[in-house]
């Protein structure tokens, strides 16, 4: 592994620049894949073929959510075990992490062979062609998730063993097959959902392979082998650590399900649609914050390993203001644009398009407080403090979405279902900041640097 010296002595806004443009660029590239699938099947099969796939976002998110946690969860402990110099027990780590993932992955592959019950479940209330849809896509996505979850998992570890490039490069390769492959499947052979399913776990699968021959002779793989042993400790402070991220990433995917089920009561499918293309339009904006943030995570957990508590606050801050901005600009570009982003995934069903629209205006005021909420859960994560990033998440779904949901729909029918997620960004971001605020006033870490506390340990002797 490289030295991180720089971590601790480069400048914070260099820092930002020479972390988080890589990163967002790797989430960004990662992320196309479903935005790409979005986009062939609104074109070739309609609102029926968007329904059909946005029922089938839970699943992927959850497949996302385990790839999430890990990657995380193993990425800040190898950053921390770094930091203290211990760097066979940082490499120990990714072997946990790799135990991990293979677990998982072999459980979800299982999960494949009862599609037909779960899209049946989740499909309850539409017809019979969208559910068979459903099936095919996720079917294959189950079957072929140890590939479709291994670029998600390795993607911040990639950034730790020091090749944010090739991880790169490998995610824009994995992506232009998909791209390539979507058109192919989908309006050549006539493949509908499996064409975009198989396109997607082979753009992944060529990822994949780039990212294991460019990592194949690293020197991480000269573990000592008294590190394999049983223990489970190990392998509960990943997934501990990761969790908050993926309570976040659960939370989506209940609100995905719960949100197509009130579409599809006090609605009709064409709802669910609708509902699908904004969730497309906004998965690039999740996509750079997510990857903002990441490349904002090992300068935050680092330097809190050092008690550089400047330098972590100074992170905080430029991270803080980055984000309000870009989610600001973002949000103006929907309210002006709103047709011409509409019109990238269905061109000819005028009620669509003005159902979609209404959506885009009561969401999009949100999309700051959403960025805000992402920032405070990594902070939390990096410096230890995955209790108080849980309970976040936990929050947003417990005070805040869960009353919304029983209130808004009755209220204000389809115009309150849109307005669940930016009004529960919206409390959240409120009880965010507050313990935020808590913990920079109330933290004893934060209110000098290391070598001020240095300074006054040696004038006291």
């Amino acid at each position: 592994m490289k030295t991180d010296k720089h971590l601790e002595e480069k400048s914070i806004p260099a820092l930002l620049w020479l972390y988080a443009r890589p990163s967002m660029f790797v989430s960004l590239i990662a992320g196309l894949y479903g935005i790409i699938d979005g986009i062939f099947i609104g074109r070739k099969l309609g609102p029926q073929g968007l329904a059909a796939i946005t029922l089938a976002f839970p699943v992927m998110s959850l497949l996302i959510g385990i790839g999430v946690l890990l990657s995380i969860g193993t990425s800040i402990i190898i950053n921390r075990t770094m930091a203290s110099g211990n760097r066979e027990l940082a490499k120990s780590y990714i072997f946990k992490g790799i135990h991990l993932y293979l677990l998982t992955a072999f459980i979800t592959t299982i999960c494949g062979f009862f599609a037909p019950q779960i899209m049946q479940i989740l499909g309850t209330g539409t017809n019979e062609y969208i559910v068979d849809l459903s099936r095919s896509f996720v079917s294959v996505l189950l079957f072929g998730s140890v590939i479709y979850m291994a670029p998600i998992f390795l993607n911040d570890l990639m950034k730790n063993l020091g090749k944010p490039k090739e991880a790169m490069f490998a995610m824009i390769a994995g992506t232009i097959t998909n791209i390539i492959l979507d058109y192919v499947f989908i309006f050549i052979f006539n493949m509908e959902l499996v064409g975009a399913a198989l396109a997607t776990i082979t753009g992944q699968l060529v990822a994949f392979i780039l990212i294991f021959l460019s990592i194949r002779n690293h020197s991480i793989w000269a573990v000592k082998r008294d590190r394999f042993n049983s223990k489970y400790m190990p392998y509960l402070r990943i997934i501990k650590t990761g969790f908050s991220s993926f309570i976040i990433q659960i939370s989506t995917m209940i609100l995905l399900l719960i949100h197509n089920r009130l579409f599809l009561f006090y609605g009709n499918e064409l709802y669910v649609s609708s509902f699908g293309i904004i969730g497309y339009a906004l998965t690039a904006f999740w996509l750079l914050i997510n990857g903002f943030v990441g490349g904002s995570q090992p300068i935050i957990s680092f330097n809190y390993a050092l008690e550089l508590g400047q330098r972590v606050r100074k992170t905080l801050k430029i991270s803080f203001i980055t984000i309000l901005v870009f989610s600001t600009v973002y949000s103006i570009l929907f309210y002006i644009f709103p047709d011409q982003i509409i019109s990238i995934f269905s061109q000819h069903d005028v009620q669509l398009f003005n159902l979609t629209r209404r959506g885009f205006y009561l969401v999009m005021y949100a999309l700051p407080f959403a960025g805000i909420n992402i920032l405070v859960a990594m902070y939390f994560q990096s410096i230890g403090k995955s209790k108080t990033s849980i309970f976040l998440a936990i929050s947003r779904v417990i005070f805040f979405m869960l009353p919304l949901i029983l209130f808004l729909p009755k209220a204000l029918g389809v115009n309150g279902i849109y307005l669940i997620v930016p009004l529960s960004e919206v409390g959240t971001s409120i009880l965010s900041i507050l313990f935020l605020r808590h913990n920079l006033t109330k933290g004893k870490i934060y209110l000098t640097a290391r070598s001020d506390n240095e300074n006054n340990n040696t004038s006291q002797a």
